[in-house]
Parts: C-alpha cells; sequence; structure tokens
C-alpha cells in the first residue's frame, strides 16, 4: 500500500508541475517582463531583390504561457511566439500569423526557430530567430526568409 500512495503521490507531482510549465523546472520569473533592445538586426531576403536589414527597435514582453512556459505577443498585431525554458534559455516558434503588407496584400509570418538566452546577470539577453515571410498581394505570393539577432536589457517585471 506505501508503494502505491508513494506512485501516486509521484504522479499528482507529475501532473502538477506539466500544468505550471514544467520544463522550466521553475525560472520563468527570470524571462517575464519587458525587454529593450541594446542592438540588433533583422534580415529579411526574398527571390529576385537584395536582402533589405533593418535595426530591432520594438521591446518585446515575456508572459507566462498557459500550454507553454512563455509567451510573447506583439501588442500592434495577433502575433505570438511560444517558448519553453531549457536552463537560461527559452526556446520556441510561433503559428502563422498574418498582418496586412501596407501594401493591399497580407503577409503571412511564420516563426520557424527561437532562442532568448539569458546572460549570467539575468539582465542581458540575446535573441535568434528565424522563419519565413509570404507576401500575398494581387493574386502573386513571394516567399521571403527572415532572420533576426539582437541583444536585450530587461527594463521591467
Amino acid at each position: 500500500m506505501q508503494m502505491v500512495r508513494s506512485t501516486l503521490a509521484l504522479a499528482v507531482l507529475g501532473l502538477l508541475l506539466q500544468a505550471c510549465g514544467g520544463s522550466s523546472g521553475g525560472g520563468s520569473s527570470r524571462f517575464t517582463g519587458t525587454w529593450h533592445p541594446i542592438s540588433g538586426t533583422v534580415t529579411t531576403s526574398c527571390p529576385g531583390f537584395a536582402p533589405d536589414t533593418s535595426s530591432v527597435t520594438d521591446n518585446i514582453t515575456w508572459s507566462n504561457g498557459v500550454s507553454n512556459d512563455l509567451v510573447q505577443t506583439d501588442p500592434s498585431t495577433s502575433c505570438v511566439l511560444n517558448a519553453d525554458i531549457t536552463g537560461s534559455t527559452a526556446s520556441g516558434s510561433g503559428p502563422a500569423c498574418t498582418i496586412p503588407d501596407g501594401n493591399g496584400g497580407n503577409l503571412t509570418i511564420t516563426i520557424t526557430a527561437y532562442t532568448f538566452a539569458l546572460a549570467a546577470d539575468g539582465q542581458t539577453a540575446q535573441e535568434n530567430g528565424s522563419g519565413t515571410a509570404v507576401d500575398n498581394v494581387g493574386g502573386a505570393s513571394v516567399t521571403c526568409t527572415i532572420s533576426e539577432t539582437a541583444s536585450y536589457q530587461k527594463i521591467g517585471n
């Protein structure tokens, strides 16, 4: 009977950890909050065009997730990025997100690989991400690759 209770207790503990985003082993508070870019670039490469590089200028905000340890939302769109924590790195991807492209069409962005690694000080981090951007305008479709590398400083909880 003691073994049954021990097994049941371990099973309940496992379910509780999963419900709380158990893959992080705790520590999501190190990530949650607002982060300001110190430096960084986003490069978009489309067939037939020279690569376009722009600076990373917008803050990002990490919150506790529901089905993942963390979620990052873009306040100007409906785009989200889901991430799970392993050690001092949050890794993840995002579902396809469609936004107006500013030219009468739609841009569908899909983040396929993403990491946000905290430095030892817990106040700075390095971001790396990549994915695709499909621009649909006037019945034509162009698929571009996107990549981002940036450094951040935590500015709020």
